[in-house]
């Protein structure tokens, strides 16, 4: 039996590929592709060749997801297309991620070195889908246990899951459970300050550990409470500010940051 390739982040395997296009929403013509498929490939080989995840097949599934997830179509505008690019071109590692205007390349006068090892941070207005688009990824990466699957988790909560821990190995294990390869961290900044075991900001220890363990981290923020401006440097120096200037740091080194453009679609 020959060893099987290893898959990276933005492929799958022809199995797997095989597998995707024989779900009950696929087209005619993805019928099409999936018989000639099977013809050019036989199944003793079938699962060794990896397949490239494409932008368009991520399209077409992070619709049906973000549907699945919301129970709404996704608002196609231009400012909507914009931010779901930038995360699809990050996901299926495609050059044009480095292209994009709504990655930021500098902050100050720092400049910023964007890569696909590093995470996602991505600052917006309140409810320009920020949220909504990461958790339908986490949703469709994870039903098809694609590599580049994440855990999704709300800031608010994880800090309530804490209140509730009653022994010192009850929060070795909460701990431990946040060292997960893939982590996305909803609505950083506006938790509240854990109490159990004395004051504690417990993001700022999660991000500590993760960066200590080089496991690549995603975050969706707002900017500052009151912001018109869209001030992105501001957003991201509410981060020292509540958590320390030693985090402020590191996100430089494990982010990307991101954008996310256009108003509230709750209005």
């Amino acid at each position: 039996m020959r060893e099987r390739k290893t898959v990276q982040a933005g492929e799958i395997t022809q199995k797997e590929y095989g597998w995707l296009l024989k779900q009950p929403y696929m087209t005619t013509d993805q019928e099409k592709v999936m018989k000639n498929f099977e013809k050019e490939n036989p199944a003793e080989v079938i699962d060794e060749k990896p397949v490239l995840i494409t932008k368009p097949l991520v399209w077409r599934y992070f619709k049906l997801a973000y549907k699945i997830e919301t129970g709404e179509e996704f608002k196609e505008t231009d400012d909507s297309l914009a931010n779901i690019g930038v995360i699809i071109n990050y996901f299926v590692k495609n050059p044009d991620f480095f292209k994009s205007s709504n990655l930021v390349n500098q902050v100050g006068r720092s400049r910023l070195k964007p890569s696909f090892s590093k995470g996602l941070l991505v600052i917006g207005t309140y409810g320009n889908g920020k949220t909504t688009i990461m958790r339908a990824l986490s949703r469709l990466f994870n039903h098809f246990e694609l590599p580049m699957r994440y855990k999704s988790v709300n800031a608010h909560d994880v800090v309530t899951e804490y209140e509730t821990l009653e022994t010192p190995g009850d929060k070795f294990l909460f701990y431990e459970r946040y060292k997960c390869k893939g982590l996305y961290i909803d609505d950083v900044k506006k938790e509240a300050t854990a109490s159990n075991y004395g004051k504690k900001e417990i993001l700022r220890a999660i991000l500590e550990k993760r960066y200590d363990n080089g496991l690549k981290t995603y975050i969706t923020c707002n900017f500052r409470e009151g912001d018109a401006s869209e001030d992105v440097p501001d957003a991201m120096s509410e981060f020292g500010e509540r958590y320390g200037e030693h985090i402020y740091d590191r996100l430089f080194k494990m982010f990307n940051i991101i954008q996310f453009k256009g108003g509230s679609f709750r209005n």
